[in-house]
């Protein structure tokens, strides 16, 4: 090979080998189990004046040691004068004296509402006894879209409908596919 034949090769070889080394060093390192992070050493802290705080403790008090300092008052600094500006002026409203005759007790009918009736529950499975149904066992044609529709109100859902209805289906057997769309039962 010629150096004008190798340079293609190197250039298909190497970026898939470059990646591969890149996820060996990339893995290597996200499961590496040599601990390199120190921490740093401290002091114990003596054993006295930790023994001195918890016997001066109590469950409802614990004092406030003489060490820590208070936080310094929050000081206000007045900033730019502001223009105050006076909300606009509201027209009054006149006073009414007279009252307005109230009319006798009118009684307003309760409308009572019956809650509609619970949707039909969803068969799963289109039977053949159900399609000769819809079909009127052959004295009836329809269009795949009424024949669905027939299908749902009998409680079937629209996606069953039309599995039923395929042109190779379970069904195919007993129903004609006419080319404008027509479906016909056969028995």
């Amino acid at each position: 090979m010629n150096a004008k034949q190798i340079i293609p090769v190197i250039a298909k070889i190497a970026p898939p080998a470059l990646f591969g080394v890149a996820i060996y060093y990339g893995l290597k390192w996200l499961f590496s189990t040599d601990d390199t992070e120190k921490k740093p050493e401290t002091a114990p802290a003596s054993t006295g004046t930790e023994r001195r705080r918890k016997d001066a403790e109590t469950t409802a008090f614990r004092p406030i040691p003489a060490e820590t300092p208070a936080k310094p008052a929050a000081v206000h600094v007045p900033s730019a004068s502001r223009v105050i500006v006076p909300p606009p002026a509201v027209p009054s409203v006149p006073k009414v004296t007279a009252f307005a005759p109230v009319p006798a007790a009118v009684t307003v009918p309760k409308i009572v509402t019956q809650a509609p009736p619970p949707p039909p529950i969803k068969k799963k499975f289109v039977t053949r006894e159900d399609l000769a149904n819809i079909f009127q066992r052959g004295a009836r044609a329809l269009t795949r879209t009424a024949a669905v529709a027939a299908l749902k109100k009998l409680g079937f859902g629209k996606t069953a409908a039309y599995a039923a209805l395929t042109p190779n289906g379970r069904f195919s057997t007993w129903l004609q596919f006419a080319p404008d769309g027509i479906i016909t039962w056969t028995e």
